[in-house]
């Protein structure tokens, strides 16, 4: 045992991980944790991005993070859902001692929604944590639906639809007005605990926000952000984000166990919260940096996961857990309040693979020996201090030969870096042109966004449900990644700015009519 755990530290590929599946060997957990150490290092050593490349990234990252965001409307219309759906509780259930409530959380809460991202509410009939029974969830749903059905044959909502075999029993439906689609839930405390904890994690750094808003839409473009199609969930990725954020060095956020110190109460941890502020400040990693090295991260222990491998941001750290090995999820990603249980538990062999596959399509590394690099190239020196491997007159040769490419400056060797490979037709249709990434021709100039009315963005700060104050703070006003100076994106829909206003007016104040 002890030479196959010594095999196992000094084996690097990936054949030998294949073995030690088919012949049900597995690594010893100090042996494991010591082998994601090296695979992550070796796999940041890979990143040969230039100066300029990062600068350029860093841009098109920020752009596209700005384009997500949120209007105020989109905060409005979601705050009337809420209360109509508690008017909607307290009649089809009477109001005991001002219960039920229907309490929003997700993404909702974490302020990471966009204007197409659908809200999760909870039916809370009590304000303790005690279990309530599966039945009785299932029974408080099939009233509402009942309910929810009398409104969609008026016109209403649209899409009732209950699923009551699912792990969490849940009640959807379509706001036709809005078309904001909801998830109903019943006393999801887990829920409401998990999404506070992360909305106050927020504070403490901005880039955790950016980069979980950045994280979720490579995801979503992948087509890899599914639960029932066996890939990866929301807290997954916003779990994932949180680890790698925590294993930095310096690190940018704290183990969540610091946190969690003096238990679950939400007031005592947003106190806790506030002493960690500006934690990863000797951090000067840019949102482009930490975007490329969270895909590398990923990359690097591809193979490990089924030996045990951890992410835990309870301890802000890689673990073993040697009981996930099989049987729990083929990405094992730590709950931070119920340790037994598995952020990625829904991810299948089939999902597994899909994400990775994306990750390689997106990966960042010097040129693959495929294709025009694989070619005979046939070079003849024209002086004795040309090499051999540059562009020469080509002529015929008795021995052709293989030669390996010399190295291009970083401008020209990465003039396309793919880390949102499938989201260059949306920051196209944004507007979003950067010549250091090729993305097509540009589009029209539209008016400049600095020129024009400042689009509200989310604040750290602002309580949930109400539109931010502030414009978004761009990481060069923190100092890290200093050399990114923010351009201010230009969308489409600036063009018509004054006529959506004006809609939104009319939406919000329906008596007061048009301006025109």
């Amino acid at each position: 045992m002890l030479l196959l755990d010594a095999f196992a530290f000094y084996m690097h590929d990936a054949r030998f991980y294949l073995i030690c599946r088919l012949c049900d060997m597995s690594l010893d957990a100090s042996a494991l944790l010591k082998h994601a150490a090296k695979a992550e290092l070796r796999e940041s050593e890979k990143i040969l991005f230039g100066h300029q490349v990062f600068s350029t990234l860093d841009s098109l990252l920020l752009d596209i993070h700005a384009m997500l965001q949120p209007r105020p409307i989109d905060y409005e219309q979601r705050r009337l859902l809420i209360e109509e759906f508690n008017s909607m509780a307290v009649d089809r259930f009477g109001n005991n001692g001002g219960f039920p409530t229907v309490e929003a959380f997700g993404s909702f809460v974490m302020d990471l929604f966009t204007s197409s991202s659908d809200l999760d509410l909870s039916v809370n009939f009590s304000n303790n944590m005690n279990n309530f029974p599966r039945k009785e969830k299932i029974s408080v749903l099939g009233k509402l639906s009942k309910v929810l059905y009398g409104h969609q044959r008026k016109g209403h909502v649209t899409g009732v639809l209950p699923i009551m075999g699912a792990r969490v029993p849940v009640l959807k439906v379509v706001d036709c007005r809005t078309g904001v689609e909801c998830d109903i839930s019943v006393e999801n405390k887990d829920g409401i605990s998990r999404s506070l904890i992360f909305r106050f994690v927020s504070s403490i750094d901005e880039r955790f926000r950016i980069l979980c808003y950045l994280m979720k839409a490579w995801a979503k473009a992948h087509d890899i952000n599914s639960s029932k199609d066996r890939t990866m969930n929301s807290l997954s990725i916003i779990a994932l984000v949180a680890f790698h954020l925590q294993t930095r060095n310096p690190p940018i956020l704290p183990p969540f166990c610091a946190l969690l110190k003096d238990g679950t109460d939400m007031l005592s941890i947003e106190r806790r919260v506030a002493g960690f502020k500006n934690f990863g400040i000797r951090n000067r990693e840019s949102v482009a940096e930490l975007f490329v090295s969270l895909l590398r991260k990923l990359l690097s222990v591809m193979h490990l996961w089924g030996h045990g491998l951890c992410a835990s941001t309870c301890e802000g750290s890689w673990i073993c857990k040697k009981q996930w090995a099989s049987g729990v999820g083929n990405m094992n990603v730590e709950d931070f309040l119920d340790r037994s249980e598995n952020f990625a538990r829904s991810v299948g062999e089939a999902g597994m693979q899909k994400i990775y596959e994306c990750i390689r399509v997106d990966d960042l590394n010097a040129p693959k020996k495929e294709g025009v690099h694989n070619e005979v190239v046939q070079h003849k020196r024209r002086y004795p201090f040309h090499d051999a491997g540059t562009s020469v007159k080509p002529m015929t040769s008795k021995r052709p030969r293989y030669l390996e490419p010399t190295r291009a400056p970083d401008h020209a060797r990465y003039q396309t870096p793919n880390p949102l490979a499938a989201l260059q037709s949306q920051a196209t249709s944004y507007g979003i042109y950067r010549p250091g990434l090729i993305f097509g021709s540009p589009q029209p100039a539209f008016t400049p966004y600095h020129h024009h009315r400042q689009r509200p963005v989310a604040s750290l700060g602002a309580g949930y449900g109400s539109p931010p104050l502030q414009q978004n703070p761009f990481a060069s006003q923190r100092g890290y990644g200093s050399y990114h100076q923010p351009v201010l994106p230009g969308p489409p829909y600036i063009r018509h700015s004054q006529q959506r206003d004006q809609q939104d007016q009319d939406y919000l104040f329906p008596g007061r009519g048009s301006s025109k």
